[in-house]
């Protein structure tokens, strides 16, 4: 990746970062006096926590995981920003957990993988002391989220990608994922940089996509098109999880939630698909539960796992 461009996506993470503090300070809302909200570090490097939360009345009791990762079109992200949409799960009886990772171009694929299954070697690792089912694990996440948490489940149903991503998962012959929940995700590497399709239209996603890879633009084209590069872009197999795909009207990475309904309409595996409007049109707000259509979301999401886990 060339200088210029890894300069730009650096300038890019401050200005996404920005933007997304201003919509934390719209959107956060304190812990539910409920819940018991706690930080707990996976490695040494500063974005390697993982925001945990539960409610206090449950510690007793076994509880589904529900894992959420962070979008940021791979380059930003503030984890702290989701703990509102979050702590809804922990409310309804979840334990949850928001992990946060490095940014790119700091670190490329599949470095991000390798942070995110750390973390959650840690969970499986403390699942009694956080009474938790591990055999019960929803992951959900929106944009570059959307992405992780399909990968998440591609390696989930494909046990030999662990090592030939060079990813060590001490836990990978129990991980399994019971249901996903995507916010706006943006899934198809090779179709977001594709000049041909709509998708490609969404503000600097050639920029995220590259600094995601550490490529130049032609030299990330060129990789996509190889076996190697095809393990970057998760592909629905017939045992993936079934999946609540939220997609919003105003968003051009509406066009991935329509592409990855498809697949999952071929592969013939349950989902449901919700698509934001009005004040939630725009990309990733669908997770805005503060407002009425954003509660509506989460609730449809909800009856959705509750009749899958």
């Amino acid at each position: 990746m060339n200088k210029g461009l890894y300069t730009h996506a650096k300038i890019a993470t401050c200005w996404y970062n920005f933007t997304e503090g201003l919509a934390y300070l719209a959107l956060h809302r304190p812990t539910p006096k409920t819940c018991e909200y706690s930080k707990i570090a996976y490695g040494s490097e500063k974005k390697q926590y993982i925001n945990l939360c539960t409610r206090k009345d449950l510690k007793a009791e076994k509880k589904p995981l529900f894992i959420y990762i962070h979008g940021g079109g791979w380059i930003s992200g503030i984890t702290e920003m989701r703990d509102t949409y979050v702590a809804n799960w922990a409310e309804k009886g979840f334990f949850t957990a928001s992990i946060s990772y490095t940014y790119a171009p700091g670190k490329v694929f599949p470095a991000q993988l390798k942070e995110i299954f750390t973390a959650i070697d840690l969970l499986f690792d403390k699942a009694d002391e956080y009474n938790f089912d591990t055999d019960r694990i929803v992951l959900a996440g929106e944009s570059a989220g959307g992405y992780y948490i399909l990968e998440c489940a591609a390696l989930a149903k494909d046990k030999s990608l662990f090592d030939t991503l060079g990813i060590n998962f001490r836990h990978s012959d129990a991980f399994d994922v019971k249901a996903l929940v995507s916010h706006c995700g943006c899934f198809d590497l090779k179709n977001l940089i594709d000049e041909s399709k709509p998708q490609s239209k969404f503000f600097d996603i050639n920029l995220m996509v590259c600094s995601f890879l550490g490529m130049d633009p032609d030299e990330a084209k060129a990789y996509l098109e190889t076996p190697e590069g095809a393990l970057s872009y998760p592909r629905v197999t017939k045992d993936f999880p079934p999946a609540f795909i939220v997609s919003a009207a105003k968003d051009y990475l509406r066009f991935e939630a329509y592409d990855l309904a498809k697949q999952y309409e071929d592969a013939g595996i349950r989902y449901e698909t919700f698509e934001g409007t009005g004040i939630i049109s725009l990309h990733a707000w669908t997770i805005a539960t503060i407002v009425k259509k954003g509660r509506d979301c989460f609730n449809k999401a909800y009856d959705f796992v509750m009749s899958i886990i």
